[in-house]
């Protein structure tokens, strides 16, 4: 029970809004959800996706502005084993949870002069949303659906119970980019940014109302669903009395620095980028209002903190430009193992006892995230571009370390869109994006106060869809 609550407090950091890695948003722009493959663009979300490209601009100012929208489901079929102690004696129940986000934004600004471009930019690069489960977790149902099984093998014959149970949580990092790019060349160019990440998680859940049917002429006469809380204080279960009536007001901010350095190529119809970002650390505060207490303190004590890091990123892209299409290609590496997190381990930031109730240790990670990104770009006309694009993400991890809120699978993303010239000044970019995602199945053995309760298979699934709205503005002469 403890190892699941933490799960998903450090878990929920971890899950992007729309594209990018474990931990990572790659989407950073209106135009990304057009076209995906960013990685040789001269756009102004070049601050993001090409930062040396930079240089190879017009003279003058580029600012974008977007904004995304993206709703996501992540669900769990769970067949639980505990046949009619279920509300409703239902024996596969599905756990849905819903992450609607009216507002991802980004802005990216380059001011470029001869040889030199100076940048700054800023995106949601981790989490951007809020997930609420209104029926709660099947790892948690699995937990509370246990009472009644637990009190029969004590002598208190029980078969039903029914209870409240909803948790929410939300994340979200905002990374703010300054950086410089110089022309080494008429070709080659260099480009080396800071990025500051701001976090604000939020996690709240509760379990209330629980209610059992005991068989027992005093403690239930009437043989209906009486206060579990009440049973279990009367049977001298003080500790079991305290769990079903558990709730949940966590807080976490912290800030972080990296930094990134990238290359770019560009010569006649060609175009080439190499881009690293350094993985980001940061230490999460706890501001505790309401905490959960297991019988051994509380889960969550104001003021405990945590670490987490972000992986590094090594992303390559290369571009050709035929005519009025241009097609790019492009890898994005992350480097997983070498971060240390809710995928690899966590534990409080100040202590090394294993005992602790905030450390936990959670070797998902096999190895490390790659993706596959490909678009291309038509400009039909001086005012009218289409693009469309295809990207691959294969996570690496053990299937069997997976839980309910700490998941991520393998997906095909496939994006289109339009970009429209009102002048040669100002570019309106319109975007869609659909992700696909591969089911995962994990099962394990069920065990509740010492006792082993069977097996249990769980389904992991998820979708996404995502739309965008951004527009580009120049300030200079073209080229």
């Amino acid at each position: 029970m403890r190892k699941l609550i933490l799960s998903i407090v450090a878990a929920a950091v971890a899950f992007p809004v729309v594209a990018g890695g474990l931990m990572t948003n790659t989407n950073q722009s209106a135009a990304f959800l057009r076209s995906i493959a960013r990685g040789t663009t001269l756009d102004p979300d070049a601050v993001h996706h090409n930062p040396a490209g930079t240089v190879f601009m017009a003279d003058g100012w580029h600012f974008g502005i977007s904004n995304q929208m993206a709703y996501q489901t992540r669900s769990t079929t769970s067949s639980l084993l505990i046949g009619n102690n279920l509300p409703g004696g239902f024996t596969d129940t599905e756990f849905k949870g819903e992450v609607f986000s009216p507002l991802i934004p980004s802005f990216h600004l380059t001011w470029k002069k001869n040889r030199w471009a100076v940048m700054v930019g800023m995106g949601v690069n981790g989490g951007g949303g809020k997930i609420k489960y209104d029926n709660g977790l099947a790892s948690f149902e699995r937990i509370v659906s246990s009472f009644p099984t637990l009190l029969t093998s004590e002598g208190l014959s029980t078969t039903q119970y029914s209870r409240n149970l909803w948790l929410e949580g939300s994340s979200q990092t905002l990374a703010f980019n300054i950086g410089v790019a110089f022309r080494i060349t008429d070709w080659l160019s260099v480009a080396a940014q800071l990025r500051m990440g701001v976090t604000s998680n939020s996690y709240k859940a509760q379990l209330s109302d629980m209610k059992i049917n005991p068989v027992h002429p005093q403690l239930n006469p009437g043989n209906g669903m009486i206060s579990a809380a009440d049973v279990l204080t009367a049977i001298n279960k003080p500790t079991y009395a305290g769990m079903v009536n558990q709730k949940l007001n966590v807080d976490q901010k912290g800030t972080s620095w990296s930094p990134i350095i990238a290359l770019a190529f560009h010569k006649g119809a060609w175009d080439a980028t190499v881009k690293y970002e350094f993985k980001m650390g940061t230490t999460l505060e706890n501001d505790t209002t309401n905490d959960i207490n297991l019988g051994s303190g509380g889960m969550f004590p104001d003021g405990a903190k945590t670490y987490a890091q972000t992986p590094a990123l090594l992303a390559i892209a290369a571009s050709r430009q035929c005519g009025p299409v241009k097609v790019t290609a492009e890898w994005h590496h992350f480097f997983d193992k070498d971060a240390k997190n809710s995928f690899t381990e966590n534990k409080l930031y100040d202590k090394e006892d294993p005992k602790s109730p905030q450390y936990f240790k959670n070797c998902t990670v096999k190895g490390n995230t790659n993706e596959y990104l490909v678009g291309a770009e038509w400009q039909i006309c001086k005012k009218l571009l289409v693009s469309a694009g295809v990207q691959r993400t294969q996570y690496n991890l053990e299937e069997q370390y997976y839980s309910d809120m700490n998941f991520s699978t393998s997906s095909w993303s496939t994006g289109l869109g339009v970009a429209y010239n009102f002048t040669e000044k100002i570019r309106l970019n319109l975007g869609f994006m659909k992700t696909f995602y591969e089911d995962v199945t994990n099962k394990g053995i069920h065990s509740f106060s010492g006792q082993n309760l069977g097996t249990f298979t769980d389904i992991y699934s998820r979708t996404s869809t995502s739309w965008s709205i951004g527009l580009d503005f120049f300030f200079g002469k073209k080229k």
